[in-house]
């Protein structure tokens, strides 16, 4: 597998925010995958969870017609440069920010 930068890998998930599939971002997932998040209580820890958490939340926006906006960011913090800023209904709604933790090729953490 070639080699993933975290800015690839902030696209690859902005893709995903953007067509509301998750099926081009799962295979770059490391097996030990790790989420984050101030809305979800607990973090999702392995890439199977993240996917059964993933597919119903992307089909319950879809279901909403409330279109995300995920756009590269520049935004220091948490060791990282590169940032997804996510907003949704409307680009001036901001949602959250997103780092990614690329690791081995593979997308090892995503905090939000």
């Amino acid at each position: 597998m070639s080699y993933l930068t975290e800015k690839q890998a902030l696209n690859i998930y902005a893709r995903m925010l953007h067509t509301l599939d998750s099926s081009e971002f799962e295979p770059f997932l490391s097996e030990d995958f790790l989420y984050t998040s101030q809305k979800v209580l607990t973090d999702i820890n392995s890439k199977n969870d993240f996917i059964e958490y993933i597919r119903p939340k992307l089909e319950t926006i879809r279901k909403s017609k409330s279109p995300v906006y995920a756009e590269l960011g520049v935004c220091p913090a948490y060791g990282h440069t590169d940032c997804l800023v996510i907003a949704q209904g409307d680009k001036s709604n901001l949602v959250g920010v997103a780092y990614i933790s690329v690791d081995e090729g593979k997308i090892c953490r995503i905090d939000l």
